[in-house]
C-alpha cells in the first residue's frame, strides 16, 4: 500500500474575504482537493509566474532551521 510522502506544513490562520471563501470552496469541490491544497497551488503557481518558484515541501534535514520569520 502507498504512503503519501509527509509535507512540511504550518497552521497559518488567516481570515479570507467571504467571495474568496466561496469561489475556494467550489475550487477544492471542483477538484476534490481540501482548501489548503488549492491555497498552496494557487500560491504555487503565482509565485511561479512571478519568477520566485518555490521549492518542495518537505521536511527540511535534521538541524536545519525553518526560514519562517517569527511575527514582531
Amino acid at each position: 500500500m502507498p504512503t503519501a510522502k509527509r509535507r512540511w506544513t504550518r497552521c497559518a490562520g488567516v481570515t479570507l474575504e467571504v467571495p474568496v471563501l466561496n469561489y475556494l470552496q467550489v475550487v477544492s469541490e471542483k477538484e476534490n482537493r481540501d482548501r489548503s491544497y488549492c491555497i498552496n497551488l494557487l500560491v504555487r503557481e503565482h509565485a511561479e509566474r512571478n519568477g520566485c518558484p518555490l521549492p518542495p515541501a518537505t521536511p527540511p534535514p535534521a538541524g536545519v532551521p525553518a526560514m519562517i520569520k517569527p511575527e514582531t
